[in-house]
């Protein structure tokens, strides 16, 4: 209790870590890409300090560190420099930020706690004043900020789609925590993805999350009040005339409507996502689950290409677009620790909640493979606050 007061009483060392991976967008240097580096310089920085006082890095996520021993192995020969580096410092975020952040809820949690309930206010007011008054409001603290009037705001982030992903995790987190008034954020952050996002992809995450809660949950009334809302809007959806609303989740939502096969060929956006997925997949496989290393996305692409009409709108670069793609065509049958270490750090966290742990195994282990980059670090933070329920209240809930 001693070690503990003394943490807490210089907490304020604690607030760059929290605020640059809470707003891995924000800088006031933009360096060319998305996720600023501040994130994963804090975050490396913390992490050699606690190494430096000999603290232990938890046995469940260990693993973790071969897909980095393994990236650094493929950098010594890749062609692409840059890309490899960007990848290795990808692969470092995925087993440093669980490490860093499952100290923070260790010894610091309630500055945890404070800190995710102002995170959620801050998204949601600068969300709020970009689509009231002015949708470039703050903008000058990102790199880049891409949107239309057919889409929702950005908040502070780069596109919509990551504003609503940040939304996204931000309610994971709250759920695997006992934080005081939760649904509250939740209910804040629902409406953010909604309303202020207007997200498309984060809105067809929520979907696959009832889509699983009606399955393990395997509540009748939930089940039927959901295929009631279903069908509720269906109905509705069906009677009015969606192209008269210049909204593209309702634009997807008609095309998906008429024909659901159309949305992969008419969308630009979901044709090069999900092509994503297909070809970094098919290269794992084509090359006998082996590493295809860094640099050769592109290669494997203009070989693929023409061998198929579907994907007509491909990102032909070295960024694969989906989190467990990436990793599983650069890494091979060595990438499958992390999805692995991820199951089994959920199974510890719900393993007294059998439903509780299949609905979040399932549902995590399918948005990963969506375009969410490699060191994004909410999904880092998540992992740490499942690590610290498996540890800290589970325990209290057993006993």
């Amino acid at each position: 209790m001693k070690n503990r007061h003394i943490i807490r009483k210089n907490s304020l060392k604690y607030l760059p870590i929290l605020l640059f991976s809470f707003f891995p967008y924000v800088t006031l240097y933009p360096v060319n890409s998305d996720i600023q580096p501040w994130c994963i310089l804090f975050v490396l920085v913390f992490s050699l300090l606690l190494f430096y006082k000999n603290t232990k890095f938890p046995s469940e996520i260990s693993p973790l560190w071969l897909p980095f021993m393994c990236s650094l192995g493929l950098l010594v020969v890749s062609s692409d420099i840059l890309s490899a580096i960007r990848s290795v410092f990808g692969y470092l975020t995925i087993g440093l930020v669980p490490f860093a952040f499952y100290f923070i809820l260790k010894y610091e949690y309630d500055l945890f706690e404070k800190f995710i309930k102002i995170t959620s206010i801050i998204y949601f007011i600068v969300g709020l004043v970009q689509i009231l008054f002015y949708n470039q409001f703050m903008s000058f603290l990102l790199n880049r900020l891409s949107t239309s009037e057919n889409r929702g705001v950005t908040s502070l982030a780069p596109e919509p789609t990551f504003y609503g992903i940040i939304c996204l995790f931000l309610i994971l987190i709250f759920l695997s925590l006992n934080i005081k008034n939760k649904y509250a954020y939740i209910y804040i952050l629902l409406f953010q993805i909604f309303f202020l996002a207007q997200s498309s992809m984060t809105i067809l995450f929520l979907i696959i999350f009832i889509f699983y809660y009606s399955i393990f949950k395997l509540n009748i009334k939930v089940v039927f009040f959901t295929l009631f809302g279903v069908m509720t809007v269906f109905t509705f959806l069906y009677n009015i005339d969606l192209a008269s609303y210049n909204i593209r989740a309702i634009q997807l939502l008609n095309i998906f409507l008429e024909e659901p096969t159309n949305i992969l060929i008419v969308d630009a956006s979901v044709n090069d996502r999900v092509s994503a997925i297909y070809f970094s997949l098919k290269g794992f496989f084509d090359n006998y689950i082996l590493p295809n290393g860094f640099g050769t996305y592109t290669t494997y692409l203009s070989l693929e290409l023409p061998k198929q009409t579907t994907f007509w709108w491909v990102s032909e670069s070295n960024r694969i677009m989906s989190y467990y793609g990436s990793i599983l065509f650069e890494l091979g049958f060595v990438g499958i620790v992390i999805p692995f270490t991820y199951s089994f750090i959920i199974f510890k966290a719900y393993k007294y909640k059998l439903r509780d742990f299949l609905l979040y195994l399932f549902f995590l282990n399918t948005i990963l493979f969506s375009a969410i980059p490699l060191s994004f670090p909410f999904v880092g933070i998540y992992i740490a606050t499942l690590l610290y329920k498996a540890k800290h209240e589970t325990i209290t809930c057993s006993q």
